[in-house]
């Protein structure tokens, strides 16, 4: 009994598959068209859905409608004579209530909780992903994490919740009303125009109220995603928070945030107030309407008495029956409001187009030319103001220059986080535009000042992107970054250690240094043919950047080097040195011409010589 419960249940879930992606357009941004782009999955299950639901409504009317007819079989059969006449009307109908109405009821809730509800919105969120995975890393800057994140997850539930609602009040309240009008005017068409009446005066609510509704709800999910997204924010950066904001300023504004969503819920409640005391009105219409008119049959004997009882219990099945096809309307357009709102987000369209034809990147030495590169981030100033630069296959070559000089945008254009607005940028003659930008990416080996790290084990973070590593080589490029020692004796609040421990949220749980080491020996691991080092040992003490100096060395052998320094020591020794200002190119050549030359290179060095690094140590390099 247990397997076969199993097997059907299971049955149940596999009717749709949830991981079927899209044709790889950006998605509607309107509710309908967008619910109905995901339709196509999940087609055996709705048509099963509804064909579950319209037998279980069936049976409820017909089970209502037998009270009426048994009612008059007792009152016009003698009692000793009711198995005589009626013992196969009887026994059919308890087999109908014991039998076929658990299994139809069995069969609804398998296919809408199990085979609907636990499919339809990982599908929603399984295709959203997939979408938002595809934006630039400067379309993430735009927003919040924590806002982005919720819409995603939430909008599975919104869509789930809104399509659920729908087939089960429209598919159930629909053959109720069918069936009761059929019941009805069995014995008297008249007996359902307070029906009629009554439904006329709820769809004329329903076209009034909805758009308010649809707006509040809107506005409600608006302000719950902007409170989570500023909790998140706050909470990722609680050490900055900690230090700088004070704490009635963070009460204040956490406080606005929540009376926003308080305000919004309750604009949102006085139009679900005004349309439920409207509803009970109405089914003060329907049970006077259909009790009183059938009491009044009755008593001109136009009605048998089994009707009336039957009456009686239709007109209270009805009213109970408003009041969920209240909740399941309100709820599905409370959900339709969220999913609108939500789409500001899922629905964007990609800030750097993919081509699912572009051919991977083939990078055969690693020449990377610039020629005209300009971007400015939609501003018109800042950035880059007309580069061109050209990199040889192997060539190790530094990017100095003031804060906001452009390296960043140069590096950041390199990896395709954003669009030039003008100029091209080619690897092996290559336009990176027209290949594949996961290919680009796993081409090029970066270590920045900001190493983050993943929520997960120390081991995960190594190996992010690569397979079929050891342990062997994973500690290999640990020692190498000299990471090894500390990795072996961390131990995090589950008590994990080493490798296995996890390193909490960006690398929080791990010092500067020790994320960025850990980053060096995960670019050690990718070994990718171009590398891009970012300020890669900014946050290391001067005894440790002199060993990892020597192991960069030799992870930078024949590769093609960027690597991007305020300290201009740690790439003195470049094969050559740009010098950028305003977004151009000033000087270009290696530490001992720029010197030479006394422009705003030396100007650099000569202040950090004097200032940080010491006169001998400038002679040294000298």
């Amino acid at each position: 009994m247990v397997n076969l419960y199993e097997w059907l249940t299971r049955r149940a879930l596999n009717l749709s598959d949830p991981y079927v992606l899209g044709a790889g357009t950006a998605p509607a941004k309107e509710v309908w068209p967008y619910l109905k782009s995901h339709l196509p999955p999940l087609r055996r299950v709705l048509v099963l859905s509804v064909i579950v639901t319209v037998l279980t409504a069936s049976v409820e009317v017909w089970l209502i409608s037998y009270a009426g007819q048994l009612i008059d079989m007792l009152a016009g059969t003698p009692p000793a004579e009711i198995w005589e006449r009626h013992s196969l009307s009887l026994i059919l109908a308890g087999l109908t209530i014991v039998l076929l109405r658990p299994l139809s009821q069995f069969a609804r809730y398998a296919v809408n909780d199990i085979g609907f509800s636990c499919n339809v919105a990982n599908l929603f969120r399984w295709r959203a992903h997939d979408h938002l995975t595809r934006q630039s890393v400067g379309w993430f800057q735009e927003d919040l994490a924590g806002r982005i994140a919720s819409r995603l997850v939430l909008m599975g539930n919104y869509a789930s919740d809104a399509m659920f609602q729908a087939i089960n009040a429209v598919a159930f309240g629909f053959v109720y009303v069918i069936g009761v009008v059929m019941l009805l005017a069995g014995t008297d068409i008249r007996l359902a125009i307070p029906l009629f009446l009554w439904m006329a005066l709820y769809i004329g609510l329903m076209t009034l109220i909805v758009p308010r509704m649809v707006h509040a709800m809107e506005a409600f999910s608006a302000a719950k995603s902007e409170l989570l997204g500023k909790v998140v924010d706050t909470f990722t950066n609680f050490d900055t928070v900690s230090l700088f904001a004070r704490r009635a300023d963070l009460e204040a504004d956490h406080l606005a945030a929540l009376e926003n969503t308080r305000e919004t819920l309750f604009r949102a409640r006085q139009i679900g107030l005004a349309l439920r005391t409207v509803t009970v009105w109405l089914e003060g219409i329907i049970m006077v309407g259909i009790v009183g008119y059938g009491i009044w049959l009755w008593s001109q004997g136009s009605a048998s008495i089994g009707l009336v009882s039957a009456a009686v219990a239709l007109s209270l099945r009805i009213t109970t029956m408003a009041e969920w096809l209240l909740e399941a309307v309100w709820r599905i357009f409370e959900q339709v409001g969220s999913i609108r709102e939500a789409l500001h987000t899922v629905a964007q369209p990609l800030v750097i187009p993919h081509d699912s034809e572009a051919p991977a990147l083939k990078v055969t030495a690693g020449e990377i030319t610039i020629a005209g590169a300009r971007h400015h981030y939609g501003k018109g100033r800042g950035g880059l103001m007309g580069v061109d630069l050209h990199i040889a296959p192997g060539e190790k070559v530094g990017l100095v220059g003031p804060s906001g000089a452009g390296k960043s945008t140069l590096v950041n254009l390199i990896l395709r986080f954003y669009e030039p607005e003008a100029g091209e940028i080619r690897i092996d003659g290559q336009d990176i535009r027209k290949v594949d930008p996961e290919s680009l990416r796993r081409a090029i080996g970066m270590v920045s000042q900001q190493a983050a790290l993943l929520n997960r084990s120390v081991r995960d973070n190594l190996m992010l992107g690569q397979e079929g590593l050891s342990q062997e080589q994973i500690e290999a490029a640990a020692r190498e970054a000299r990471a090894h020692e500390f990795i072996c004796d961390l131990k995090d609040g589950r008590g994990r250690t080493g490798y296995d421990a996890h390193v909490g949220e960006r690398g929080v749980k791990l010092s500067g240094g020790q994320r960025q080491r850990i980053a060096l020996a995960r670019v050690m691991l990718k070994n990718a043919p171009i590398l891009i080092l970012d300020e890669a040992t900014s946050a290391l003490d001067s005894a440790v950047e002199a060993e990892i100096q020597d192991a960069l060395t030799h992870v930078m052998g024949d590769k093609t080097v960027i690597a991007i320094a305020h300290r201009l020591s740690t790439i003195a020794e470049m094969d050559r040195i740009v010098v950028l200002d305003e977004g151009r190119i000033v000087e270009s050549g290696t530490h001992r011409e720029l010197l030479a030359a006394g422009k705003l290179y030396a100007t650099l060095w000569n202040r950090q010589s004097g200032g940080f690094i010491g006169g001998s140590v400038q002679a040294g390099l000298k």
